[in-house]
C-alpha cells in the first residue's frame, strides 16, 4: 500500500481506536482499516481532501473495484465500510455529510455488465425495423424501437405509455398510473411517434379509439410487455445476432455517457434508483 498524508493517517488511526472501543474483533478492525486505507489512498490520488469527497467519488472508487473484477459482495462491503467511516467522521466534525449514506448497494443482476449495441449494430436494427412490409406494424415497430433506443424506456414503461405521454420534446413515463418522470426525446423519436399515432388513427378501430394507451396491437387496445419483447426479439434472425429489449435501453444510457452527459442526469432520465447502476455505463470511458 501507499502512504497517506499525516492528517488522513491520523483520522484512520483514530477510527481504529473507535472500533476497538466499540469492542470490534481484531480481525474486523483490520479489515475495516485496510479498506478505509485503500479508499483514502484512492481519494488522495485524485487530489481529494476528506471534506471534498462527494457521493460520485465513492461511486467512482467502487466502480474501480468492479473493473478489477471484484464481486458485488466485495463492492457492497466496501461501500458499507466507507459509510461507517464517514458516519464517524461526521460525528466528530471532520466532514459535513456522509457521501456514502444514500448510495444503494449492488444486487447480483445489477453487478453484471450491461450489453449495449455497437454503432453498426444499432444502425442495422433501425434498418431491419424499416423493412417491415405491413404499414401498421412498420410504423408501430419503428416507434417501439425509438422509445427504447433513443429514450431508454423499460419494456413495462413502454406498455404503460398513454396517448398524452407524448409532449413536444418529452415523454411522460407512468408507474402505477402516476407520472414517474419526464424523458427528453429527440426529433427522430418524436417523428416516429407522430407517424405511429397517425397510422393508428387511420386504422379507425373502436378498440383504438377507446384505448388510452399509446401502443396497441392489431387485436388489442394495449400492447403488453411480452408482445413488445416478441417484436424486438423477432429481429434477431434478420440481424444475425441476438437482440433483447434491455440492449436498447443499455445502448441509450451508454450513448449519453459517451456524449459526456453528467451521471446524475443519466440516472434521472433512465429512472435508475441506484447511482451505481448508472455508473456501469461509463466503463472504459476517459
Amino acid at each position: 500500500m501507499g502512504q497517506l498524508d499525516s492528517g488522513l493517517e491520523a483520522d484512520l488511526q483514530q477510527f481504529k481506536m473507535y472500533l476497538h472501543e466499540r469492542n470490534k474483533e481484531a480481525s474486523t478492525v483490520k479489515i475495516y482499516a485496510c479498506e478505509i486505507r485503500r479508499f483514502l489512498e484512492w481519494m488522495q490520488q485524485q487530489s481529494k481532501e476528506l471534506s471534498q469527497i462527494r457521493p460520485e467519488d465513492v461511486i467512482s472508487a467502487s466502480y474501480a473495484l468492479h473493473e478489477q473484477n471484484a464481486s458485488y459482495a466485495t463492492i457492497n462491503k466496501s461501500i458499507s465500510i466507507v459509510s461507517s467511516f464517514f458516519k464517524w467522521a461526521k460525528e466528530r466534525g471532520r466532514v459535513a455529510s456522509n457521501p456514502a449514506e444514500h448510495i444503494r448497494l449492488l444486487t447480483q443482476d445489477k453487478a453484471e455488465p450491461p450489453r449495449w449495441l455497437s454503432e453498426e449494430e444499432e444502425a442495422r436494427l433501425v434498418q431491419v425495423a424499416v423493412k417491415e412490409r405491413n404499414t401498421f406494424k412498420r410504423t408501430r415497430n419503428e416507434a417501439l424501437v425509438a422509445v427504447m433506443l433513443y429514450a431508454g424506456l423499460r419494456v413495462d414503461e413502454v406498455s404503460q405509455l398513454r396517448l398524452e405521454s407524448l409532449r413536444n420534446e418529452a415523454l411522460i413515463v407512468y408507474e402505477d398510473d402516476a407520472e414517474a418522470r419526464r424523458v427528453p426525446i429527440d426529433e427522430t423519436t418524436r417523428q416516429k411517434l407522430q407517424a405511429w399515432l397517425a397510422e393508428r388513427m387511420q386504422a379507425g378501430k373502436r378498440e383504438y379509439a377507446e384505448s388510452p394507451f399509446l401502443f396497441v396491437t392489431e387485436r388489442s387496445g394495449k400492447m403488453q410487455p411480452r408482445a413488445i419483447q416478441f417484436v424486438i426479439e423477432g429481429f434477431s434472425e434478420r440481424l444475425g445476432f441476438p437482440i433483447l429489449c434491455q440492449y436498447l435501453r443499455h445502448t441509450y444510457c451508454r450513448r449519453l455517457a459517451e456524449r459526456g452527459v453528467p451521471l446524475e442526469r443519466i440516472k434521472q432520465q433512465a429512472g435508475h434508483k441506484a447511482t451505481l447502476t448508472t455508473w456501469r455505463y461509463f466503463a472504459g470511458l476517459k
